[in-house]
């Protein structure tokens, strides 16, 4: 099992599990990402023939990538910040300065998921030119990372108003 660092709780096993399983489908995706791209180098340059799927496969990829990595693998704290103002806080103005953020990040999230949902549902009529893939399918992934950063934010949020609240400021 694992301990967590100083200062906050064990990980459950099965949340540790979910996270190898999510870190394992993005390496996975990069190396299909490398295996295709060099596919595709070695077919355009050395067969003179051009695979044209591959460039709308690397493209999904590369999607889902950016989607489900920062919906599971990129911690908040890793998150690009404009802090300069944040770091002089003391600890209870952070605190109100993160309940913000999150409040305000996931209320603009949430009231934008059923617009967001809604659209993706609409994209079944549309298809990729190449492979002929539904763009519903391919743009899921943008669902998932939605719900993913408003489930991220109540927890936050949650966490916060908690007793060991300078341990997630």
């Amino acid at each position: 099992m694992n301990t967590g660092t100083p200062g906050t709780p064990a990980k459950s096993a099965a949340a540790s599990r979910l996270l190898r399983i999510a870190d394992a489908v993005a390496c996975a995706m990069f190396a299909a990402v490398f295996l295709i791209f060099n596919y595709k180098i070695f077919t355009r340059y050395f067969e003179h023939d051009e695979a044209v799927w591959a460039d709308e496969v690397l493209v999904i990829l590369f999607i889902w990538i950016v989607f489900w990595a920062n919906a599971f693998l990129l911690r908040d704290e890793k998150q690009i910040t404009f802090d300069l103002v944040y770091r002089l806080l003391p600890a209870s103005g952070k605190r109100a300065a993160a309940l913000a953020r999150f409040i305000l990040i996931g209320a603009i999230f949430l009231c934008s998921l059923l617009g967001a949902l809604d659209y993706i549902g609409f994209l079944w009529r549309e298809h990729t030119p190449v492979l002929n893939l539904r763009l519903d399918y391919v743009y899921s992934c943008f669902g998932v990372f939605m719900i993913a950063v408003i489930a991220r934010a109540i927890y936050s949020i949650v966490k916060l108003f908690g007793t060991g609240w300078r341990n997630h400021i």
